[in-house]
C-alpha cells in the first residue's frame, strides 16, 4: 500500500514539473548594474524638482538628463556614470529623520 502512495505521489509531482510553465525573460547578464536610470532623475535647476519631480534624485550636469544616467548597485552602496564620467555623490538632509535625505549628484568631468 505504502509503494502505490509513493508510486502515485512521485507521479503527480513529475506531471506537475512537466505541466508548469517555463520562464520567459531573458536572463540578466549582471543583476547590479548598469542599468538606464535616467527616469530617476531631474536637473537640479528644473522648477519641477522641488514640485512635481521632488521625489527624485537632483542632477547638475552640463547634459542635465538629455543623456543616459547609467547606475549600478551592490550591498546597499550605488554609483552612476553619465558619459562615462562619474557623478559625485552628495545628500542633502531632507526632513528630521537619519534616513531623510534627497541625492544631489554632480558631473565629474575629470
Amino acid at each position: 500500500m505504502l509503494k502505490k502512495v509513493l508510486a502515485g505521489v512521485a507521479l503527480a509531482i513529475g506531471g506537475a514539473v512537466l505541466v508548469a510553465p517555463t520562464a520567459s525573460a531573458a536572463p540578466d547578464d549582471n543583476p547590479f548594474g548598469p542599468k538606464d536610470s535616467t527616469a530617476n532623475f531631474v536637473s537640479a535647476f528644473d522648477p519641477a524638482a522641488y514640485g512635481t519631480d521632488g521625489t527624485k534624485s537632483l542632477i547638475v550636469s552640463p547634459f542635465g538628463t538629455s543623456q543616459q544616467i547609467d547606475c549600478s548597485s551592490f550591498h546597499g552602496q550605488s554609483w552612476c556614470t553619465q558619459n562615462g564620467r562619474v557623478l559625485n555623490q552628495i545628500r542633502i538632509p531632507a526632513g528630521s529623520s537619519e534616513w531623510d535625505y534627497r541625492t544631489l549628484y554632480v558631473y565629474n568631468p575629470f
